[in-house]
């Protein structure tokens, strides 16, 4: 229908442009006769005298005679038009026709003639103008209608253009809400079947089909498979770990425990959901066990370093325990692994109670030894041979080692159980190197090993006596392994808030590989072993008593071009709980 529309407005307008052009051409051939019919006017008024006018009426009427031929051709189909246009051509070709008796009248001077043939070519002009008036009057007709049926056609189209638009919007619009429905059905699903994931609930049947939606649920119950799966191994993993695994909400009460409560503490998992924490901590290790979780919750971006808390079995007896915690901040919870360490612990008992006997029952008789061999050397029990003196010699060269390595045993001992007070003082550190490099002079210059000291003085708060200990330490290292007539020089400086001490010397070097372990207790470098001199607790002793410091201690060394150790310590010491100055 709209097409058909369509196909007769075209046809409408080829037809009006078709007399729009005819219309055109009328308008100059009725122009023709106009001027033709004025000009034979004005050759009347010059009472027929004006030559000039007369040639100009026989151009218009020659280039009426032209048009006519276009007209006549351009109307073709038209009747009326063609009549019109036929007897605009009979007056013409009259016209013509008189216009051939009029100017042999006109040349002879025979006026009345002229007069009369005059009259009747002005009235031809005259009439065929009325005609065209007519054709132009009948040509804006038809266009005045055609423009109001168009006008009419466009009000009809576009109405069937609405109609068809609504049309198609109704039928997109009951599409679209159809699919919408049906999409919006099969999200429902994915939704639920993501609350049932989460819930721990058998999942909705799969979708059918082979659309987005459907490939998605299909990755959905791939990806759901797996994570039980993972879930499954995890699960196994946290339940068969020797291990308790467990969690802790913000008020420190348990939300989830592993199945190895019951083998370690003698609780059921069930049995402790709820319970708090304090609950089954040792009454002394309370507050101290609240702490370390708060402190685990206040900085949720680190791991919590280790700690270590008796947990109160169900039948009473306790468990030495170590705790890892990490503070999970979008689930709120404290994830805890608790080791059982009791049989750490009885062993360092074991230990401290060897300890003690070493202290007592070993390094209170070579004490004794060394103070009689001391005697003997001395001629206090009268004057003994060489060979006698040479044994002497080497018999409190071995006691005053194995009294050391006592001392050394004792030393570390004291530093793990927290035993080893120390005492810190504001005092000269130059004054500090002094008394530990005047107590290794013998060895020096047995060594011909010079001892160079720093001339500028730096007071630091420390205990002295342990740096004491340390500096003699390092030095009496550096010169056991400097060649004859080495040196040894130390130095200090201030790096910020800190005393940084460097002891350097030139002897053999330590080993890339050796050097981030040789601070560890019963350590050596390969130089010491093929030596044989040392414990291997010295450096270990010189570490702890820096770590006492809030310092730290290193090595820096090119092999075969001798080492640096350095240690670094705060000029003021700080208070580790308040963080205020002391």
């Amino acid at each position: 229908m709209l097409y058909s529309s369509l196909q007769i407005s075209g046809d409408e307008l080829k037809q009006e442009a078709h007399s729009r052009l005819l219309l055109k051409k009328a308008n100059a051939l009725r122009s023709e006769f106009l001027w033709a019919y004025q000009v034979g006017n004005e050759f009347v008024f010059s009472n027929f005298t004006d030559e000039n006018l007369l040639n100009q009426y026989f151009k218009h009427v020659w280039a009426a005679t032209k048009l006519i031929g276009e007209l006549k051709e351009f109307c073709r189909g038209d009747e009326v038009a063609s009549a019109n246009v036929a007897e605009i051509e009979v007056l013409t070709k009259r016209t013509n026709a008189m216009a051939q008796k009029f100017l042999p009248s006109f040349k002879e001077g025979n006026m009345f003639v002229v007069m009369q043939y005059g009259a009747i070519m002005k009235r031809d002009a005259f009439k065929a103008g009325e005609i065209l008036n007519g054709m132009i009057q009948s040509q804006l007709e038809k266009l005045d209608q055609a423009a109001e049926h168009k006008s009419k056609e466009r009000g009809e189209q576009g109405l069937l253009v609405l109609l068809l638009v609504l049309a198609t919007c109704t039928l997109v619009s009951g599409t679209a809400l159809a699919l919408s429905l049906r999409i919006s059905r099969r999200f429902d699903v994915l939704i639920d079947n993501a609350q049932r994931l989460s819930a721990g609930l058998e999942l909705n049947p799969p979708l059918q089909g082979q659309s987005e939606l459907e490939i998605l649920d299909q990755e959905f119950r791939r990806m759901s498979q797996e994570l039980e799966t993972m879930l499954r191994k995890q699960r196994a993993i946290v339940d068969y770990a020797a291990d308790v695994i467990c969690s802790l909400n913000n008020a420190l009460a348990f939300s989830e425990v592993s199945t190895a409560a019951l083998a370690v503490w003698g609780y059921e998992p069930d049995e402790l959901m709820g319970k708090r924490i304090a609950s089954i901590v040792h009454d002394d290790d309370v507050e101290r066990t609240t702490r370390a979780f708060d402190d685990a919750q206040r900085d949720s971006d680190e791991p919590l370093d280790s700690f270590e808390n008796r947990v109160v079995r169900k039948d009473g007896s306790l468990v030495d325990t170590r705790w890892s915690v990490r503070y999970v901040e979008q689930e709120k919870t404290l994830v805890c692994v608790a080791h059982d360490i009791s049989q750490r612990k009885q062993l360092e008992r074991m230990k401290q109670e060897f300890v003690a006997i070493v202290s007592h029952d070993l390094r209170s008789p070579l004490t004794s030894i060394n103070m009689r061999l001391g005697t003997l050397a001395g001629g206090m029990h009268g004057d003994l041979p060489a060979p006698a003196l040479k044994i002497i010699s080497t018999i409190e060269g071995s006691v005053a080692r194995l009294i050391g390595l006592i001392n050394d045993l004792l030393d570390v001992e004291k530093l793990e159980s927290g035993g080893w007070d120390m005492h810190f003082q504001e005092k000269s550190i130059l004054q500090t190197m002094e008394v530990a490099a005047d107590s290794l002079s013998a060895l020096a210059d047995k060594k011909q090993v010079e001892i160079v000291l720093p001339q500028s003085d730096r007071k630091v708060s420390a205990d002295h006596e342990r740096l004491t200990q340390v500096i003699s330490n390092i030095i009496s290292n550096a010169i056991k392994f400097s060649p004859e007539n080495g040196k040894v020089t130390v130095t200090h400086e201030v790096d910020g808030d800190s005393l940084l001490v460097k002891i350097s010397d030139n002897g053999p070097g330590i080993l890339e590989e050796e050097r981030a372990l040789i601070f560890d207790r019963f350590r050596q470098s390969k130089r010491d072993r093929d030596k044989k001199t040392g414990s291997g607790l010295g450096l270990a002793i010189c570490a702890a008593i820096i770590k006492e410091h809030d310092g730290s201690i290193g090595v820096d060394s090119n092999n075969g071009n001798g080492s640096t150790f350095w240690f670094k310590i705060p000029l003021t010491k700080i208070d580790r709980h308040a963080g205020a100055l002391s």
